[in-house]
């Protein structure tokens, strides 16, 4: 049968040894850090701003996604709005 205690003393943390107790109080009484949260510099906008709320995913040619993630990139658009606008242009071209 195995001895399971060598096993144990053997074996490492994952997450490295042991803090001793005075390690632990110190660590203890330390603050944690906080990142300051300013709402004012968000620049990200809600999807309920924008209207955006319904999930749109297909899958595309290679080419066709290189494509059109350079004209988005050069025309500094987002792709979601280069798709917008495609769609307004193929509605306006095609009479519907």
């Amino acid at each position: 049968m195995a001895d399971l205690e060598k096993i144990k003393k053997t074996r490492k943390n994952k997450l490295g040894d042991y803090l001793t107790d005075t390690e632990q109080v110190e660590n203890v009484l330390e603050a944690p850090e906080v990142a300051p949260v300013n709402p004012k510099n968000n620049i990200r906008k809600s999807r309920e701003k924008t209207g955006r709320t319904e999930p749109f995913g297909t899958r595309v040619s290679k080419e066709f996604l290189e494509t059109f993630k350079q004209v988005s990139f050069e025309m500094k658009l987002k792709k979601v709005e280069l798709l917008e606008e495609s769609l307004k242009a193929y509605i306006k071209n095609n009479n519907l």
